[in-house]
């Protein structure tokens, strides 16, 4: 990944990089794939249905950021879009919140707070990777510094959606379920392939939770 420095930011050593404006990143489904597919990773593919919910609202969590958009802060600010919420220290506050407030307390495993903090922190991830944008913050409060990818394959998705921006916005939509989709569906298939053999190879047990 490389660093981005914006006017407001506080001076750094890093890389200028042009950048599209609004908002932009995947589109929530995306971002809802991916906290699915890490769930179904990290459980026996049996998992209580809390789970998977709450694997996909850490994955959605960080967009919480969108709406300081309305108190019109300076560009690049830590708490504008990609800043403070999409960091490493903010998913980890996240998995813990979803583990005391969304889980009852036999799914409370290091297990099951690595997943739900690998779908929160994954949505930075895949901010990084939107082609379009301010970078993403994922050092803060250790470092100001905006990053992107160096490839970056996922297309913008529009927000606020309108007519006009509706082919864009498909068009968003099919990178998304190539790089995003495709990926998700290896890693839930080969996570469970690994768990068919693994159980195999012992009898037949199942891996069970936590």
């Amino acid at each position: 990944m490389r660093p981005l420095q914006f006017p407001a930011a506080p001076p750094a050593r890093m890389l200028l990089r042009p950048c599209l404006t609004g908002s932009a990143m995947p589109s929530l489904l995306g971002h809802a794939a991916a906290g699915l597919a890490l769930n179904a990773a990290f459980t026996n593919g049996h998992a209580p249905r809390r789970t998977w919910v709450v694997a996909t609202l850490c994955a959605l969590a960080p967009d919480v950021d969108w709406f300081t958009a309305f108190l019109h802060l300076p560009y690049g600010h830590a708490l504008t879009h990609r800043g403070v919420t999409h960091s490493l220290a903010a998913a980890a506050l996240i998995a813990i919140a979803a583990m005391l407030l969304g889980l009852r307390t036999h799914l409370r495993s290091p297990r099951i707070w690595l997943c739900m903090f690998a779908a929160a922190f994954s949505h930075g991830l895949l901010d990084a990777c939107t082609l379009g944008g301010v970078g993403v913050a994922a050092f803060w409060p250790l470092s100001h510094a905006r990053y992107v990818c160096v490839w970056q394959p996922i297309g913008v998705s529009p927000i606020p959606l309108s007519a006009g921006l509706f082919t864009r916005f498909l068009a968003a939509l099919w990178t998304e379920a190539v790089w995003i989709g495709l990926p998700a569906l290896l890693l839930v298939t080969a996570t469970r392939a690994a768990r068919l053999r693994a159980a195999s190879r012992w009898g037949g047990t199942s891996l069970e939770l936590p």
